[in-house]
């Protein structure tokens, strides 16, 4: 089963040579998908964040596991689960692969009765543990099958320099650009600098520059190009050093090659980027989740096709191993240099860049709904 697909970096500088591998297996997922239906969402969405995070807890860092969702439960939603599990353990650094001697095996079974559901993990990994969660059996999650997704995207920050990367940490926000790693603070509805730190670059940025930053409780992780930087917020510093690191993108890396802007794997295949179960031909994609719309989504992005519009934002689902569109594209207001999935997958940061105004422009983009 193809657990993830890479998307090339069409217009991105790469030679046409090394999008072929990718090319090659989005072609069985859209030929495959004219016409499909989406699954029914799973009703234990809301369940599996906190499953996964027990999880998480009980295996090593880096671990490897296999993963299997018990019988019990209708195949769509087995499929939801899996998926979702998949994505929120990959983000964390656990990679999912086939079973194996001398790795761990997760298996999961989710279940509901009059008055609430639950989902169970068993994790084998030299000894046995099992992890549990339960939530209430509500009207809300018996209807959320007729709810319609949508994609919502909420402006940031603009500026003049190149925005890398983003994140929200309640009442604040982290931006890294080419030039700084600069913490802002909401004063009277608008973002003002608290601290910033510029960012210790010794050689030429790449034609298509490309970071990431990491914010966990008073830690920051920076990925940059040949460079990897670890610090801490209260008060804003870092310290660099030079050498190719593993980015968290959710697939094996080592990082970005020097002087390009794309990933290898271990075993040396070229990628831009990765979304779980496959994504069209777009430059980039990413995995989104979210509680109102149970199931697993990608958000992808494509060129408009007119000069005088900005690339497209669009919202799939995952329909056993298949996209369909979910949801009507949005329009961005400028062409996209960025698109990274949030820890906890159920936001992305998008960046664009509008040519004619010289500007970046950041933007939080999460699934709403309607009914």
């Amino acid at each position: 089963m193809l657990r993830s697909a890479v998307v090339g970096a069409h217009g991105r500088g790469l030679p046409v040579r090394l999008l072929t591998w990718g090319l090659v297996l989005l072609i069985a997922t859209l030929s495959s998908s004219v016409g499909a239906q989406a699954p029914l969402p799973s009703a234990f969405d809301d369940l599996i964040p906190d499953l996964a995070a027990r999880v998480i807890s009980a295996l090593s860092a880096g671990a490897q596991a296999s993963l299997t969702v018990e019988p019990g439960i209708d195949g769509e939603e087995a499929q939801a689960i899996r998926s979702r599990m998949t994505m929120l353990l990959a983000a964390h650094g656990v990679r999912i692969t086939d079973a194996t001697a001398g790795i761990a095996a997760v298996a999961i079974g989710c279940g509901r009765n009059l008055r609430e559901r639950v989902c169970v993990a068993k994790i084998a990994d030299g000894r046995t543990q099992i992890v549990t969660v339960t939530g209430r059996r509500t009207s809300s999650t018996t209807t959320a099958r007729t709810t319609v997704p949508a994609l919502e995207l909420r402006p940031l920050l603009s500026q003049q320099i190149q925005i890398l990367d983003a994140a929200v940490i309640g009442d604040r926000l982290l931006v890294l650009d080419v030039a700084a790693i600069t913490l802002f603070e909401r004063k009277d509805g608008e973002w003002r600098i608290g601290q910033s730190r510029p960012l210790p670059v010794s050689r030429p940025w790449p034609r298509d520059p490309r970071g990431r930053l990491r914010a966990s409780g008073n830690r920051v992780d920076l990925f940059l190009p040949a460079m990897t930087c670890t610090g801490r917020l209260d008060p804003l510093e870092i310290s660099c050093t030079d050498g190719q690191q593993p980015w968290p993108i959710g697939m094996d890396n080592k990082g970005l090659e020097p002087g390009r802007n794309y990933f290898k794997t271990p075993e040396g295949t070229v990628f831009y980027n990765a979304a779980p179960l496959g994504a069209a031909a777009n430059d980039d994609a990413t995995g989104l989740a979210a509680a109102c719309a149970p199931g697993m989504y990608v958000a992808a992005v494509s060129p408009s096709g007119r000069l005088d519009s900005g690339d497209l934002l669009q919202l799939s689902r995952v329909a056993d191993g298949r996209l369909v569109q979910a949801a009507s594209p949005v329009s961005l207001p400028g062409v996209l240099t960025a698109l990274w999935a949030q820890p906890d997958q159920t936001s992305a940061v998008v960046v664009t860049h509008d040519v004619r105004a010289g500007r970046y422009d950041a933007f939080q983009t999460t699934i709403s709904c309607s009914r």
